[in-house]
């Protein structure tokens, strides 16, 4: 069994020396390395390959034209060797004992195979937590109920089995370079489950340009995709206020997918259209104004 740990890079010279340097200290080397550089301008690829000659880890690197994140993240996983599928973002790094603890706690996936993985925290570098998580032992539940019935918010590090991985690719509409992953994982949460573990492992810093900055626009630029996540929430049982929601939220950007009134209407229930339209709207009008 074997890890592969992929990171998609874009313009992060200044940054992947800290995640190479974390991967090197790691205390177990069961795993490869996997980068796919976006179409990086920067020293990216003279960086990489100064790490390959200098052979203290299994690195695989390729380097193509620009795909955008969902594309890249998609061939990541088609590319991966390893049994566990492991993100690590090109501008984050992994704590010293990470891959032990994955393998430390794999059993629980080995137990039962309708649990695709293990969901560990993320700790930014000023030593706070990103976002809520409501658990203080391993809990069994999937990646839908942890936020719509837990109420668990921000990001998490998920490590999840590579062959479920190639099932649940990001689906992209058209030209759109960008779909949120909580389709793929709301998908992935109709057949599997996950384990969450309160463990520390993967340590971020949100970096200038970064989507994180730009949910709004980007969900805007890409709305297909965007209307497709908030239309899929209703094949899920959640909460009123949960339906609601995501109800506004989905009216709120679906004026710019190009899809007509009649068919934005088909994808959501009668009940959610009348909840959400008309606040929807309003809020899409206000965000045109800004």
């Amino acid at each position: 069994m074997k890890i592969t740990v992929f990171t998609p890079a874009y313009n992060r010279a200044k940054t992947l020396p800290a995640l190479y340097e974390s991967l090197k200290r790691q205390t177990d080397k069961r795993f490869e390395w996997l980068i796919i550089d976006d179409g990086s301008t920067d020293e990216t690829p003279q960086l990489i390959e100064s790490y390959k000659q200098e052979g203290a880890l299994d690195i695989t690197y390729i380097r193509r034209e620009n795909w955008g994140l969902c594309k890249t993240l998609n061939q990541g996983v088609e590319l991966c060797k390893g049994d566990i599928f492991f993100r690590l973002d090109s501008d984050d790094y992994a704590s010293d004992n990470a891959i032990e603890r994955i393998y430390h706690h794999w059993h629980y996936v080995e137990e039962d195979e309708k649990v695709c993985g293990l969901v560990f925290l993320k700790i930014q570098t000023n030593s706070e937590h990103t976002g809520y998580h409501p658990f203080t032992d391993p809990v069994r539940t999937n990646f839908f109920e942890y936020r719509s019935k837990y109420k668990g918010v921000g990001d998490r590090a998920e490590v999840v089995r590579a062959d479920v991985m190639k099932k649940y690719l990001i689906p992209l509409y058209g030209e759109e370079k960008f779909c949120p992953e909580g389709l793929m994982w709301n998908r992935i949460a109709k057949d599997y489950d996950a384990v969450y573990i309160t463990e520390d492992i993967y340590i971020c810093e949100y970096m200038e340009g970064g989507l994180t900055k730009s949910v709004r626009k980007n969900l805007q630029r890409n709305a297909k995709g965007a209307t497709h996540y908030f239309s899929e929430i209703f094949q899920h049982k959640a909460s009123p206020f949960y339906y609601v929601k995501n109800a506004i939220s989905f009216w709120r950007y679906a004026p710019y997918n190009g899809y007509g009134i009649v068919r934005n209407w088909k994808m959501l229930p009668t009940f959610a259209n009348l909840l959400g339209c008309f606040p929807g709207m309003a809020l899409a009008i206000i965000d045109r104004l800004r």
